[in-house]
This record gives C-alpha cells, structure tokens and sequence, in this order.
C-alpha cells in the first residue's frame, strides 16, 4: 500500500522542516498524539528512536518508530515495524514563492503471510489514513503560519 499526501505552508521551509522533524514539541501540536517518548538521547537525526502515542481509528495506539534518513530542511524518514509489516514514512520539503510544500509517501510491506492476508484491511484503510496525515499537516500549517 502506498499513500501520498501534500500541503502547502506559508512558512519558509528550514522553520517547516524544523517544526515537522521537532519530535520535542509533536504532542503539543499535532491533536492526535497524545505523547512521543525518546528512546535515544542526542540531537534528532539518524537513528533516533522514538515511541508514538496516538490516537488512531478512535483507539489509542503506540508505535515504536526510527529515523533513518534525515537531510536537514529537505527530506527525513521513519520507519517502524509492528505485526509483522513494515512502514515507511517519507517527508519532502520544497519551497517555491514563499511557500514550502511538504509531501508525505506513506508505505506499508507486510513482510509475513498474515500480513499479507491483512493487506486487503490496509488498503480500505488507505483513505482514513491519508486523511489523518493531512490533519496532522493542517495542525502544523496552523502553527507556523501563525507565526508569520
């Protein structure tokens, strides 16, 4: 499964990239976690690992995320694996006219046959998902352009 979702921010892109890969501050910005726990002590980058808490589908979930590519005011990425699949979360950052773009490409691989039977519950998943990336966007747009 492959989810792609976009926003527009008017905010120059080192602030976005900023505020987007500051996992310090995610919970007090975004509505729908509720806590990010560091699991590695240094500065945000490669390597860091980090447990999410959110709320996912009405539940509360925790996922367990590393940061394995991280190109500051450009692009990071997470990964985590739970049950058995395999998600991917890249983050693009491209500023034109005073605006910064953030592109997110989600993907989940599910790596053993149960999660391959589960695929089909993951792709009527896709637009719910979709959709919680863009509020979580929405949350941080708010934030930044307030800023300005």
């Amino acid at each position: 499964m492959r989810i792609e979702a976009k926003c527009q921010i008017a905010s120059p892109k080192s602030d976005v990239f900023n505020t987007f890969s500051n996992l310090n501050d995610l919970a007090d910005s975004v509505q729908a976690i509720t806590k990010i726990e560091l699991l590695t002590t240094g500065e945000i980058g490669v390597g860091t690992k980090f447990k999410e808490s959110r709320v996912m589908f009405g539940k509360e979930s925790d996922e367990v995320m590393e940061i394995t590519h991280f190109s500051p005011h450009s692009h990071f990425r997470e990964e985590a694996h739970s049950n058995g699949v395999h998600y991917i979360s890249d983050w693009n950052f491209e500023e034109s006219d005073n605006q910064t773009t953030v592109t997110v490409t989600f993907r989940a691989q599910a790596q053993i046959l149960v999660a391959k039977l589960m695929g089909l519950l993951l792709f009527l998943m896709a637009s719910s998902m979709k959709k919680a990336f863009v509020t979580d966007m929405n949350d941080l747009k708010r934030i930044l352009e307030a800023k300005n």
